[in-house]
């Protein structure tokens, strides 16, 4: 429900309550207030804000589909009041400050809804809650990124917060990537559900709470949590800019290292494309590269690769990128490695690059057995140098003497502990 000055008002809510204040508010035309819509759904509603019909929304918090990101698109074009029953007391308020119970006295809601007309734009009660920010010793956020083409970033994120939990670092692993998500089959996860939804979801609706969240992060391997991506594609439209931003700051508060592995595609011009609020294809990328800390670009060692590298670099400086690192991957004949790196830093400032040999037996047999390189090549070299990468860049300084290193000499390696060992370890959990 909307109100306006002679306060119109727009109504969303159900049942009883909403049949008694249309009534009373149509009984008493002396009323300071009018109902000028009575919408049937939310998205209904943020229609009728987008087209400046009143002043106030009126809208119950049990609405289908009522989120942060709806709230703060209505509160563009008008001030929003909740309606909660008695029985919902401790639901969530969406970061509204100002929330009523659905049986209120007509009267009680005729006041505030004066007060949200007469405060003004600018009144501080008609602007959202913000979100919980993450605390000063909040972990870091490192996103691994590349260009369009399979240069290896599934791979490269996936063993990078491998190593770093073999340093004994608690590390979360974050499947963002809304073109091909596969961590969960890297990984041999077979009960793989779409947590990155789940969570998203959860801090729309303000229940993203820590117990809510380790819920949503199985136990990989010790020290090592995934969060799953979307499953399907076709579901990248569930997590909207807004939703992807508090999933950062919540899984931050939880102080370990995030490893989040995004897709290749860095554009924003799905906004261009509608009058209205519009998910963006690529809103998962851009929040993680935006909030991350740093960012580790991966790039085939090839001429395409490279050049997509150097044509995007522009646009990871526009998202505000200041600590960037490059892997070049698949290193080897005929080109050598001392060319590449001079080529790549003679044309853009990186804080450093490192290289990886092409290494196609070792990928294979971890990928079929749904295990990691140290599962099933622990002494490749493409594992030492994941390896070594992440003790210069993902490991602290005091945590990295003593962990996580290779078998000693004569010593057999350890088995790869693949994706059946794992669904056996669940069945005994």
């Amino acid at each position: 429900m909307t109100v306006e000055r002679r306060c119109l008002s727009d109504l969303c809510a159900s049942g009883s309550d909403e049949v008694r204040i249309v009534h009373d508010l149509a009984m008493d035309r002396s009323r300071p207030a009018r109902v000028v819509r009575r919408c049937a759904d939310l998205t209904e509603t943020l229609a009728v804000v987008s087209a400046g019909i009143g002043d106030v929304v009126l809208v119950d918090l049990s609405v289908r589909g009522l989120s942060r990101d709806a709230v703060a698109t209505m509160l563009r074009g008008a001030a929003v009041i909740g309606l909660r029953s008695r029985e919902e007391s401790e639901a969530t308020t969406v970061g509204l400050r100002n929330v009523l119970s659905s049986d209120a006295p007509i009267d009680e809601i005729l006041a505030t809804v004066t007060a949200a007309v007469s405060g003004g734009e600018e009144h501080e009660d008609w602007v959202q809650e913000a979100a919980a920010e993450p605390a000063q010793e909040a972990g870091r956020l490192v996103a691994v990124w590349g260009p369009t083409g399979a240069p290896g970033r599934s791979t490269i994120a996936a063993n990078l917060a491998a190593e770093t939990a073999l340093a004994g670092h608690g590390t979360v692993l974050v499947d963002a990537d809304t073109y091909g998500p596969s961590l969960s089959q890297l990984l041999g996860v077979l009960d793989e559900a779409p947590g990155l939804v789940a969570a998203a979801r959860a801090h729309d609706r303000d229940t993203l709470t820590e117990e809510t969240l380790d819920a949503l992060l199985p136990v990989v391997q010790p020290h090592l949590r995934l969060l799953s991506g979307i499953g399907v594609p076709g579901r990248w439209a569930e997590l909207r800019r807004g939703a992807m931003d508090g999933v950062w700051n919540a899984l931050r508060r939880r102080g370990e290292t995030l490893i989040a592995d995004i897709g290749p595609v860095l554009e924003e011009d799905e906004e261009l494309s509608y009058d209205t609020a519009a998910p963006q294809r690529n809103s998962a990328a851009l929040s993680t590269l935006e909030a991350a800390d740093a960012v580790i670009a991966v790039v085939g060692a090839d001429p395409v690769s490279i050049t997509r590298l150097l044509r995007d670099h522009g646009r990871l400086e526009e998202l505000g990128v200041q600590e960037l690192h490059v892997i070049v991957n698949r290193v080897g004949a005929p080109v050598p490695g001392d060319r590449l790196r001079d080529l790549i830093a003679s044309r853009m400032q990186v804080d450093s690059l490192h290289l990886l040999p092409d290494d196609p037996v070792a990928c294979r047999t971890a990928v079929w057995d749904g295990a990691l390189l140290s599962e099933a090549a622990p002494r490749s070299p493409l594992r030492r140098g994941l390896r070594d990468i992440a003790a210069s860049m993902l490991v602290p300084a005091a945590e990295e003497d003593g962990a996580g290193g290779e078998p000693e000499a004569g010593a057999s390696p350890a088995p790869a502990r693949g994706w059946r060992e794992r669904v056996l370890e669940r069945a005994r959990r």
